[in-house]
C-alpha cells in the first residue's frame, strides 16, 4: 500500500476543522429531571384532576385537596422512578467503545481518539477496526461488514475510490482513506436525525382521556340538574358548592393515572426477571394491542453468522468432504472474514484438523483476482486449493460442463445462498470440483417464535436489506407467510395498497422501514418492530412497540421501547402475554370505575331528587372514594388470563357494558334505600351511613366479580387484592360502628348491610354480569 504521496492535516488545520464542524460524536439528547417530572402533570386527565384540587382548596376542602394531590404525586413519582431505573439499565448495556485510529498529521502517523477526527483527515484502517467516520478509500482494499447500517448480512468489498461508512467493521484487508464526514453528518448521524423526528403514538393517554371526557360530560348533566333542583328548593348556595364539587370529583378517574402507572411498572418488573428491560411504560400495553410485528432479518431472525448451507459436487470423484477440505485450505484461520469462518466451522464439524496440512504459500482474497488460494503439501503431493467467485473459477477450468455448473450456481442463488466455487490445481491442470452455498443461518428459536406469535393472532412481517432470493429462503425456513416483494421493484404507493397481504419485504433501506411502519399504522394496525442495527432505529422509535434485541447497537437501544438482554426472541412472547394481562387489569379497573360512578353520582343524584336532600354527605363520598381507590390500585397485581388474540380498546362497548351493570347497581341501591327507610326505620343521618357502608362493600365485591368472565369463583384474585379488600371492610366496619367521621349505626344494621351487600353482589350482580357479557360476546377469552 502506497501512502507516501499523501499529506495529512496540520495541527492548526485540525483545530480550525474542530471549531467549524465540532467533535466526531453523535450528541445524545437528554431531558432534565424537572422537565420529566413536570410532564407527568400534563394531559387532559391530569388537568381535570388539578382543576378539582384547586377548587377544593378554594372551598376549604383541605382533606379532599390533600387526597387529590397525593394521588397525582404517586403517579408522577412512580413513573419517574421507573423511567430513571430503565435508563440506568440501558446505560449499562450500551458500554460505549472508546475507539482510537491511526491518523496522518503534521507529516507523521500517530494514534488519535476517534472523537477528534475531522474532515480531510487521512486515516489507516485494518482487520478488526471499526470505521470511525465516513471516508473514501485512497489506497488499498477492505472487506467490510455494513450489516448494522444496511441490513446486508454479507460483507462488502471496498477498493480505491469506494466510500466507507462510520460504524462498519473491517473484516479483511488494509487501506488508507480520507475522511469525508464526521459526527451528525455521517450516514450513521443522518439515521440518528431520522430517529429524532420519529415520535411514537401514546395509546394509553388517548384511552385515559376518552374515559375521563365521557364520565365528566355525563356526570355534569346530573350534577347541574341536582344543583338546580336544590337551588329551587331554597338550599344555601355555599353549602351546595361542596356537594356539587364532591359529585364532580366522584366522576373523575383520579386514581386512573396512578393505577395505570403502577400496573405497567409492576408488569415491567416481572419482565425484567426474564431478561426484558422496559424503557417506556406504555410499551407494555402496546404489546397487548400489537397485531403486526415487523421483524428485521439480520441479527433478529438470523444469527448474523454465515454458515455453509449446501455443498454441491460438480466433478465426478470428488465428495462433499473433499470440497470442504479444499475450501478450508484456501481459508485463513486468523481471518475475521465471516465466509472463512463459516468454511472452517464446517470443516471442524466434519472432523478436519487444519494444522495437519502444510501450507507452502497462501494468497488472501483480493478484489482483483476475486479468489483466495493456497499452495499445500497434501499427502506428499503439492496442490493448489482455490475458492472464489463462480464466474472467475469457471474461466480457469477449460473442461467443466458450463451449463451444469451455471445451473448449480443459479439454484443456490434462488435458495437465498451466496454461491462460492471451489477448485484445485494439480500438475498444472485446474479443475472446478464443487460449489458451496453460504447463507446467514436462522436462529434456532425463530421458527418456534413465528408459530407462537401467529398463534397469538400477531402477523409477522420480515423486513431486510438482502435481495429477494435470500429473503424468500429465510422466510420459508422460519415459516413466515404472505406475499414477498422487493422494494427496488415496488413503488411506495403500490406498497401501501398491498401492505395488508405482504409477509416479506426485501431490499429495504432505513427510510423504507420507517415508512412501512407508518403505512401499517395508517391502516389501523398496532405495529411492533424488532431490530439490532442503526438502520432499524427510526422504525424502532416510530413503532408502537420497538424491540431492541440482544447485542443491538447503542442507537437501536436508545430508540426502542424495550430492550432484550438475552439472545433469541422467546421473551417477546412473554411481553405480548403480559401486555394482555396488564390490558385486562386496566379494563377491569375502568369497568369498576364507571360502575362506581353510577353508584355514587347517578344514584346520589336521583335519590337526592327523590328525597329532596342529599342521600350522602360530601364527607361520605370523599371517604368512600379514598377507601375504594386504595383497593382498586391492587388490581395492578391481579392474576388474570391473557386473551388469545390482540386486544383492542372499544370505548363504546366498555361504556355499554358498564352502563348495564351500573343500572343494575343503582336498582340494588334503591332497594337498600327502601330497606333503610321503610324496614329498618333509620334516621336520615343513619341512612346515609347505611348507604355509605353498602355502597363501599358492594363496590369491593364488584372488583371480584368483574375481573372474571364466568362466575366469580372460577379464578382466585391475587393475595394483595384479597388483603386490600379485607382491610377496607374491617376499616369501614370500625368507622361505621364507632361513628368516626360518620353517624354510627347499630351492630344489627351493620350485619344486615354487610349480608345485603355480599349476597346481592356475589349472587344477583354476578348472574346479571354473566348474562350481559354473553350478550356482548365477552364470554370466551376477550374482555371488551
Amino acid at each position: 500500500m502506497d501512502s507516501d504521496g499523501l499529506k495529512g492535516l496540520t495541527s492548526v488545520e485540525v483545530q480550525e476543522m474542530i471549531r467549524r464542524y465540532g467533535l466526531n460524536v453523535i450528541p445524545e439528547k437528554k431531558e432534565g429531571f424537572l422537565k420529566l417530572f413536570l410532564r407527568k402533570f400534563i394531559g387532559f386527565t391530569p388537568f381535570a384532576i388539578e382543576v378539582s384540587a384547586v377548587i377544593s382548596f378554594i372551598l376549604g376542602r383541605y382533606i379532599d385537596f390533600t387526597v387529590i394531590i397525593a394521588l397525582l404525586l404517586v403517579n408522577a413519582v412512580i413513573g419517574l422512578i421507573h423511567e430513571s431505573r430503565a435508563n440506568e439499565a440501558v446505560g449499562l448495556l450500551k458500554q460505549k467503545l472508546k475507539i482510537s485510529v491511526y491518523v496522518l498529521r503534521d507529516g507523521s502517523w500517530g494514534k488519535v481518539p476517534a472523537e477528534y477526527l475531522v474532515p480531510n483527515d487521512i486515516i489507516k484502517l485494518r482487520l478488526g477496526d471499526i470505521v470511525p467516520a465516513d471516508a473514501v478509500i485512497v489506497d488499498g482494499f477492505l472487506l467490510v461488514d455494513e450489516s448494522a447500517l444496511t441490513g446486508e448480512s454479507l460483507p462488502v468489498e471496498k477498493k480505491a475510490g469506494d466510500p466507507i461508512y462510520a460504524g462498519s467493521l473491517v473484516v479483511r484487508g488494509e487501506a488508507v482513506a480520507r475522511v469525508t464526514a464526521t459526527g451528525i453528518r455521517t450516514r450513521y448521524g443522518k439515521v440518528v436525525e431520522l430517529v429524532e423526528v420519529s415520535k411514537p403514538r401514546m395509546i394509553i393517554e388517548e384511552i385515559t382521556n376518552s374515559i375521563t371526557k365521557w364520565l365528566m360530560a355525563v356526570d355534569m348533566f346530573f350534577i347541574v340538574v341536582v344543583a338546580l333542583y336544590l337551588v329551587i328548593k331554597g338550599s344555601n348556595l355555599y353549602e351546595l358548592l361542596p356537594f356539587s364539587l364532591t359529585l364532580f370529583l366522584a366522576s373523575i378517574p383520579i386514581a386512573l393515572p396512578a393505577m395505570t402507572t403502577i400496573t405497567l411498572a409492576l408488569g415491567s418488573v416481572e419482565l425484567t426477571r426474564v431478561g426484558v428491560i422496559i424503557k417506556k411504560l406504555e410499551s407494555v400495553e402496546a404489546a397487548a394491542m400489537m397485531d403486526t410485528i415487523c421483524l428485521d432479518k439480520t441479527g433478529t431472525i438470523t444469527e448474523n453468522k454465515l454458515v455453509v448451507g449446501e455443498v454441491v459436487p460438480v466433478l465426478e470423484g470428488y465428495s462433499v468432504k473433499n470440497i470442504i477440505l479444499y475450501a478450508a485450505l484456501a481459508s485463513e484461520e486468523i481471518s475475521e472474514d465471516p465466509i472463512d469462518k463459516a468454511i472452517l466451522a464446517k470443516a471442524s464439524e466434519l472432523g478436519f484438523k487444519m494444522q495437519g496440512y502444510r501450507i507452502i504459500e497462501f494468497k488472501p482474497f483480493s478484489p482483483e483476482t476475486k479468489r483466495s488460494e493456497a499452495l499445500v503439501n497434501l499427502n506428499g503431493k503439492t496442490i493448489r486449493a482455490v475458492k472464489g467467485a463462480p464466474q472467475v473459477l469457471l474461466d480457469l477450468d477449460k473442461e467443466v460442463e458450463r451449463e451444469r455448473f451455471e445451473n448449480v450456481v443459479r439454484e443456490l442463488g434462488l435458495k437465498g445462498m451466496r454461491p462460492l466455487a471451489v477448485g484445485i490445481e494439480e500438475d498444472g491442470v485446474f479443475r472446478l470440483v464443487g460449489v458451496l452455498g453460504i447463507f446467514d443461518k436462522p436462529r434456532e428459536d425463530s421458527a418456534r417464535f413465528i408459530r407462537e406469535i401467529e398463534g397469538l393472532g400477531v402477523k409477522p412481517v420480515m423486513i431486510t436489506g438482502d435481495n429477494l432470493y435470500v429473503a424468500s429462503a429465510i422466510a420459508k425456513a422460519v415459516g413466515i407467510k404472505g406475499e414477498i416483494i422487493s422494494l427496488r421493484n415496488t413503488a411506495k404507493d403500490i406498497l401501501k395498497e398491498r401492505i395488508e397481504s405482504v409477509g416479506v419485504i426485501a431490499e429495504a433501506y432505513p427510510e423504507d422501514k420507517h415508512d412501512i411502519v407508518v403505512a401499517l399504522q395508517s391502516r389501523g394496525h398496532v405495529v411492533g418492530m424488532t431490530g439490532d442495527g442503526v438502520n432499524d432505529s427510526p422504525a424502532l422509535r416510530k413503532a408502537d412497540l420497538g424491540v431492541a434485541v440482544y447485542n443491538a447497537t447503542d442507537i437501536a437501544k436508545s430508540s426502542a421501547s424495550i430492550v432484550l438482554t438475552q439472545p433469541g426472541l422467546r421473551n417477546i412472547v412473554d411481553v405480548i402475554k403480559l401486555g394482555r394481562v396488564i390490558y385486562r387489569r386496566i379494563v377491569v379497573w375502568s369497568i369498576n370505575k364507571i360502575v362506581k360512578t353510577f353508584q355514587i353520582v347517578y344514584f346520589v343524584a336521583l335519590a337526592t331528587l327523590l328525597l329532596g336532600i342529599p342521600v350522602l354527605s360530601p364527607t361520605h363520598i370523599i371517604l368512600m372514594l379514598f377507601m375504594y381507590d386504595f383497593v382498586t390500585l391492587s388490581i395492578s397485581t391481579d392474576r388474570l388470563r391473557p386473551s388469545a388474540s390482540p386486544e383492542r380498546w372499544n370505548i363504546r362497548k366498555l361504556v355499554k357494558v358498564s352502563t348495564f351493570l351500573g343500572l343494575v347497581k343503582v336498582a340494588e341501591l334503591f332497594l337498600a334505600l327502601y330497606l333503610a327507610l321503610s324496614v329498618l326505620k333509620l334516621s336520615m343521618h343513619e341512612t346515609q351511613s347505611f348507604i355509605f357502608y353498602i355502597l363501599l362493600i358492594s363496590g369491593l365485591f364488584n372488583i371480584v366479580n368483574f375481573r372474571e368472565l364466568g362466575f366469580f369463583w372460577n379464578s382466585a384474585p391475587s393475595k394483595p387484592m384479597l388483603v386490600a379488600i379485607a382491610c377496607d371492610i374491617i376499616a369501614a366496619t370500625i368507622l361505621i360502628y364507632k361513628g368516626i367521621m360518620v353517624t354510627p349505626i347499630s351492630p344489627g344494621a351493620i350485619i344486615i348491610a354487610l349480608l345485603y351487600a355480599v349476597t346481592i353482589t356475589l349472587v344477583l350482580t354476578d348472574i346479571v354480569k354473566i348474562i350481559i357479557y354473553k350478550l356482548e360476546g365477552l364470554d370466551k377469552t376477550r374482555l371488551i
